[in-house]
């Protein structure tokens, strides 16, 4: 399927001369008769801040560590900025880990956590010295120099375990699950503040989360992993956008599935005929499949329009009955049972204090999007 998207300036994953910073070479992890990490290849580029986004277990962690030296792969090779790091220890390469519960030594000051690995390496007081009030100021803990992490909050532990992590100024950052122990506002200011961080030093970073938000947010590119594998590459964009298969579509954000089989092939559109959807959907461009192929279309709900009249303007229409709404205060979600029997969400935005004409509860509604407003996966 291909599908026109708007041209956007180059970017080096565009570009066919451009040299990757950090490969993964068809990489693989076995643990006994188990995969953890199947055959995956990947490759980022300097300056890059890149997601793997994936559920638990689904080796996301394990390919982290491996990139850190804290796993060896079964087979594969894993290249950072030209150099072969097979049987290079994890403290030989030119990298550094943030970990999730950052790991600070609670006997020391802030000043003597982020100071911990250069003087491991031997560094000159001075030096030592002029790079920990850099780093402190970096993240905005100028007066927190003298203070133990057990008197500091979460997003300030958060600080400290990330200046220590660049104080040794590594080529490739790596951090697991960086935000998960902060609450949902802080993890948002946070996030922001981390881009700002990272575009100020340069530094490649490759982040493991679970959080689509995290990801979205962060990522110049994400990696959506699945069971052991890379299912997908692309920028925030291009992931929510453009699905390539059921898994991402259903994974990233919330989707609306109708599943049905191609009743027409056409040059530049196909027609979908969907008993869950309880009518035939057009799609306005052309498909990789056969008459008769089982395919899907996910639309999102925010792409969807809800109206208590008709919506004549619209060339894919449903209609059901509002069932549930969960009021989120910039928009609404309608939980609507189509008179196919399938549930479906539709967000609205809540653009006015108050909307008469809204639908409520036990309304019924009439669904429509446009054409291109769905995407279609086969797989």
């Amino acid at each position: 399927m291909t599908i026109s998207q708007p041209s956007t300036s180059a970017k080096p994953w565009d570009t066919p001369d451009a040299v990757p910073f950090m490969q993964i070479k068809n990489i693989t992890k076995k643990f006994g008769s188990v995969s953890a990490v199947e055959n995956v290849s990947l490759d980022v580029y300097k300056g890059e801040i890149f997601c793997l986004l994936g559920g638990s277990g689904c080796g996301k962690s394990t390919l982290l560590r491996m990139l850190s030296g804290f796993e060896v792969p079964t087979s594969g090779q894993i290249i950072i900025d030209g150099e072969d790091q097979a049987g290079v220890a994890p403290y030989d390469r030119q990298t550094n880990m943030m970990f999730q519960s950052y790991a600070l030594f609670p006997h020391m000051t802030v000043e003597k956590n982020i100071a911990y690995g250069l003087k491991r390496d031997g560094l000159p007081r001075r030096e030592i010295a002029t790079r920990v009030t850099e780093m402190l100021s970096l993240v905005q803990m100028d007066g927190f120099a003298t203070r133990k992490p057990h008197q500091l909050s979460g997003g300030q532990r958060q600080r400290v375990a990330l200046a220590r992590s660049l104080v040794k100024k590594p080529k490739l950052l790596m951090l697991d699950e960086p935000l998960g122990a902060l609450d949902k506002k802080l993890r948002e200011e946070t996030q922001f503040e981390l881009i700002k961080i990272q575009e100020s030093l340069g530094v490649t970073f490759v982040v493991v989360t679970h959080d689509q938000e995290e990801a979205m947010t962060l990522s110049s590119r994400i990696g959506v992993m699945n069971r052991g594998e890379i299912v997908q590459v692309g920028t925030p964009h291009e992931i929510y956008e453009f699905p390539r298969n059921r898994f991402v579509a259903d994974f990233i954000g919330s989707v609306n599935l109708f599943e049905g089989r191609i009743k027409e092939d056409g040059e530049n559109h196909v027609v979908i005929a969907s008993p869950e959807a309880g009518t035939d959907i057009y799609v306005p461009y052309a498909v990789s499949g056969v008459e008769g192929q089982q395919i899907a279309i996910a639309v999102r709900p925010e792409k969807m329009e809800i109206s208590k009249a008709p919506l004549d303007d619209m060339r894919n229409t449903v209609s059901g009955t509002v069932d549930e709404i969960a009021y989120m205060g910039n928009v609404s979600v309608y939980h609507v049972l189509l008179d196919s029997g399938k549930r479906v969400r539709v967000s609205q935005s809540n653009r006015t204090r108050s909307n008469e004409d809204a639908p409520t509860y036990g309304d019924r509604v009439n669904l429509g999007w446009a054409g291109r407003a769905g995407v279609v996966v086969t797989a």
